[in-house]
C-alpha cells in the first residue's frame, strides 16, 4: 500500500512540474492560448479513452461470458430444482375427496443449448409461507417412514451444500453479487438445517434407546411416538429450506429469461415439451 502511494505520488509531481515547465515555455514565447488549445484536445483525448472507450471494451469482455453466466444460472437453478424434487412430493392424497393435490409440477417448457434438452423447470405450487406446505412433507415423511425420509433429507442437503460450494470455488468471477449473497445467505440455511436434522435424529436414537428398556407394547408406543416427532420436526426443517431456495431459485428464473440474455444468447431457446 506504501509502494503504490509512493508511486503515484512521484507520477503526480512528475506530471505538474511537466505542466509547470510547459506553462513556462508558453509564457516565455506567448503562446498561452495555442497550450491552452492543446491541453483542451489531450484531455478531450485521455477522457476518451479512459471512460468511453474502456466502458466499450468491458461491454465487449461482458459479452464474451453472457453464454458461460447463463449456463452457470442453469447449473445453480438445477441444483436448487433437484433438491426440492428430492425434498418434497410430487402430490399428496386429498381424504375427503378421494383425490390428489399436487405440490410441485414440471412445467411445459424444457430449456435447450442445441439440440441438447437440459431440464424441465420445476414450479411449486404450494408456497412456502402456507402451512399446508408442511403438512404434506409430514405426510411424505410418514409414508416413507421417518428415519429414512431423514436419512434422505440429509444426503440431498449435503449433496446441495457441496454443489453450491463448489461453484463458488470454480465460478465465483462470473456470478454477480445479487446471487451471490443469495446463495450464500441459503448455504447457511442448509448449514443450519443440517445441525437440526443431526439434532432430531439423535433425539429419536435416544428415545428408542430408553424404549429398550421397556416391554413390548410400550417399547413400540415410545417408537411410534419418536418416529412422530422426528417427521414433525423435520416437516419444519424441509419447510425452512424451501423458503430460503425460492429467492435465489426465483431470481435465477428471471434471469434466464430475461429478454436481454435472450437478445445476446440467440442459439438457447426455450421450446415446449412436445416439440
Amino acid at each position: 500500500m506504501i509502494r503504490r502511494n509512493a508511486g503515484t505520488i512521484l507520477v503526480a509531481t512528475a506530471l505538474v512540474l511537466l505542466f509547470l515547465i510547459a506553462l513556462g515555455l508558453a509564457r516565455a514565447q506567448h503562446k498561452l492560448p495555442l497550450l491552452a488549445l492543446d491541453l483542451t484536445e489531450h484531455l478531450f483525448g485521455i477522457i476518451l479513452a479512459v471512460f468511453v472507450f474502456e466502458r466499450v471494451l468491458a461491454w465487449r469482455e461482458e459479452r464474451r461470458w453472457v453464454g458461460a453466466k447463463r449456463w452457470l444460472h442453469m447449473i445453480l437453478l438445477e441444483v436448487i430444482d433437484d433438491l426440492l424434487r428430492q425434498l418434497l412430493p410430487a402430490a399428496v392424497p386429498e381424504e375427503e375427496a378421494g383425490a390428489e393435490t399436487a405440490v410441485y409440477e414440471i412445467t411445459g417448457e424444457r430449456v435447450h443449448f442445441g439440440e441438447v434438452a437440459v431440464y424441465g423447470l420445476l414450479r411449486l405450487l404450494a408456497s412456502p409461507d402456507d402451512k399446508d406446505l408442511q403438512s404434506h412433507v409430514f405426510w411424505y415423511a410418514r409414508e416413507l417412514e421417518p428415519p429414512r425420509y431423514a436419512s434422505l433429507v440429509k444426503a440431498a442437503l449435503s449433496d446441495a451444500r457441496e454443489q453450491i460450494r463448489e461453484t463458488f470455488g470454480s465460478s465465483a468471477r462470473l456470478m454477480e453479487a445479487d446471487i451471490t449473497t443469495m446463495l450464500m445467505n441459503f448455504e447457511q440455511a442448509i448449514v443450519a438445517a443440517m445441525r437440526h436434522m443431526d439434532s432430531a435424529i439423535r433425539m429419536r436414537d435416544e428415545e428408542l434407546e430408553e424404549a429398550s428398556n421397556l416391554d413390548e407394547e410400550s417399547a413400540k408406543q415410545k417408537t411410534r411416538e419418536a418416529d412422530h416427532q422426528l417427521a414433525f420436526t423435520t416437516s419444519i426443517v424441509v419447510e425452512s429450506v424451501v423458503g430460503s431456495a425460492m429467492k435465489p431459485k426465483m431470481w435465477l428464473e428471471a434471469r434466464l429469461h430475461s429478454r436481454e440474455d435472450e437478445s445476446t444468447l440467440e442459439y438457447l431457446q426455450v421450446n415446449d415439451l412436445t416439440r
